[in-house]
C-alpha cells in the first residue's frame, strides 16, 4: 500500500466522490440472500497451505521493488503460476513509472502488469476484475542501490497476491457469463502506476468493467482483536459495497464488515474508481494496520500474523468475483465436444473484444481462416450444431 502525507490523503478522501469520473457503465449486482452450492464448492477449495506457500515464496525475494532487478524474476514466477491454471490467456500490460514524489519527473521502465483472462460465455465483453499489487517497498535515504535493499513485503502485498492467485486457480476451472480478469499490478508503491495505466487504457478503449475487487494487506491482526473487515469504497460505489457486505453476511456470517476509509495512503482500487469504474478494497483494520510495512520486518510472523484472516479475505474475494461474473452451473470443461460438428465461431482479442465472426461453417475444423487481424493472442469460441460451445486460444503471427 502506498503511503502519502496523512493530511493530504484525508483531503483527497473528502473530495473522492467529486473526483471520481461518472461511471462509464451502469451495472447492478445480484441480491445475495442464501448460499449457492457452487460457491460453497469453490470456497472449500481455498487452501491455507497454498496461501502460506505463495506468501513464503513472494517474501523470499530480496525485494520486489519496481526499480530493482528482482521484480523481473517475480514477474516470471507469477506468469508461470497463472499459466498453470485453466485461464484462456495470460498477457502483459507495459507501462512507464513516474514516481509520485518527484518534482522533476524521472520516468523509468519496469516489469509489466500481469493479467490472466477467463472468457465469459454469455457476455464476454463485460469484465469482472480482481487484482493485487506485487511490488514491495522499503524506505531508503540518500543515495542507494535499489537492487541491494531488503524488502520482503509479506503483508504488503504478498498476502493480497496470494489471494488473487487462489481465485485464478479455482475459478478458472468453472464457466461464467461474464469474463474475469485476474491481475497482478506493478509499481503501486510508486503511485499506483501500473493499475492507473491499465484503468486509463480501459477507459480510453471503453472497456466495460463491471466491478473491480482489490486485495491489499490482509495478513495482520492487531493482537487481542477479533477478525473483521474494513471495507473501503466511496459513496459513488455504494452498490458494489453493499453487494460485498451481502456476500460476507451470507458466506462468513460471523465476520463483521463495515465501511471505512484510509487514514493515510492509497491503493489500486482508486485507479479504477477515478476512471469511471465501480471499485472496492477490503482491508485489515485501517487504524491498526501492520506497523511493519515498508520495512525489513514485513515478514511472516510479525507482519503476517493471522492466516485465518487472510483465508477469509481470499474466500470473500473469490465469492464476490464468482457471483458478480454469473456462475454457469455446468462447466463446459467437463464436456468433450471434439466429435461434434462446428456451426460457427467467434474470435476475441485478449481484452475480450469480439474482432471476427464466421457463420455457417458446418464442418469439423482442423484449421480456421481469419482476415484482417494483427499478430497477437486470440481466443476462439466455437459453437456446435448441438448447441454447445467451447473456447481455444491461438497465437497469430505473420
Amino acid at each position: 500500500m502506498k503511503k502519502i502525507l496523512p493530511l493530504f490523503s484525508i483531503l483527497i478522501f473528502t473530495q473522492f466522490c467529486r473526483a471520481q469520473m461518472p461511471h462509464l457503465y451502469d451495472h447492478t449486482f445480484p441480491e445475495i440472500t442464501s448460499q449457492d452450492e457452487k460457491v460453497i464448492e469453490m470456497l472449500n477449495q481455498v487452501s491455507e497451505a497454498q496461501i502460506i506457500s505463495d506468501v513464503t515464496h513472494l517474501s523470499s525475494y530480496l525485494n520486489r521493488r519496481a526499480d530493482a532487478i528482482h521484480i523481473y524474476n517475480v514477474k516470471d514466477w507469477l506468469a508461470s503460476e497463472y499459466q498453470k491454471t485453466d485461464v484462456d490467456s495470460v498477457y502483459f500490460h507495459d507501462f512507464q513509472v513516474i514516481p509520485f514524489w518527484d518534482t522533476v519527473p524521472k520516468p523509468f521502465t519496469t516489469a509489466p502488469n500481469i493479467l490472466a483472462l477467463k472468457i465469459g460465455k454469455k457476455y464476454p465483453d463485460e469484465f469482472v476484475v480482481c487484482g493485487a499489487h506485487y511490488d514491495s517497498y522499503v524506505r531508503a535515504e540518500g543515495n542507494y542501490d535499489p537492487d541491494t535493499l531488503v524488502s520482503p513485503g509479506a503483508d504488503d502485498n504478498a498476502s493480497g497476491v496470494a489471494g488473487i492467485l487462489s481465485a485464478a486457480r479455482i475459478l478458472s476451472n468453472y464457466e461464467f457469463e461474464r469474463s474475469i480478469i485476474f491481475a497482478s499490478w506493478n509499481a503501486e508503491e510508486f503511485g499506483l502506476c501500473g493499475s492507473h495505466a491499465y484503468a486509463k487504457d480501459c477507459r480510453k478503449d471503453s472497456v466495460d468493467i463491471v466491478a473491480y475487487f482489490n486485495l491489499d494487506m490482509t495478513g495482520y491482526l492487531n493482537p487481542g482483536d477479533n477478525i473483521h473487515i474494513a471495507l473501503i469504497y466511496t459513496q459513488c460505489d455504494s452498490l458494489l459495497g453493499e453487494f460485498y457486505k451481502q456476500v460476507g453476511h451470507v458466506y462468513t456470517p460471523n465476520i463483521p464488515i463495515y465501511q471505512d476509509w484510509l487514514i493515510s495512503g492509497d491503493t489500486d482500487f482508486s485507479s479504477f474508481n477515478r476512471n469511471g469504474y465501480q471499485a472496492i478494497t477490503p482491508s485489515e483494520d485501517v487504524r491498526h494496520m501492520s506497523p511493519y510495512i515498508h520495512s525489513i520486518d514485513d515478514i511472516i510472523g510479525l507482519s503476517v500474523n493471522n492466516w485465518e484472516q487472510t483465508v477469509i479475505f481470499t474466500k470473500l474475494n473469490l465469492a464476490c468475483v464468482a457471483l458478480a461474473a454469473g456462475i454457469i452451473p455446468e462447466s463446459v470443461n467437463e464436456i468433450d465436444f471434439k466429435d461434434e460438428e462446428i456451426e460457427s465461431f467467434e474470435v476475441y482479442d485478449i481484452f475480450g473484444r469480439l474482432v471476427y465472426t464466421e457463420k455457417s461453417v458446418w464442418k469439423n475444423m482442423e484449421e480456421i481462416r481469419v482476415t484482417n487481424l494483427a499478430s497477437g493472442v486470440y481466443i476462439v469460441r466455437f459453437f456446435t450444431v448441438n448447441g454447445n460451445d467451447f473456447t481455444k486460444k491461438f497465437f497469430l503471427k505473420y
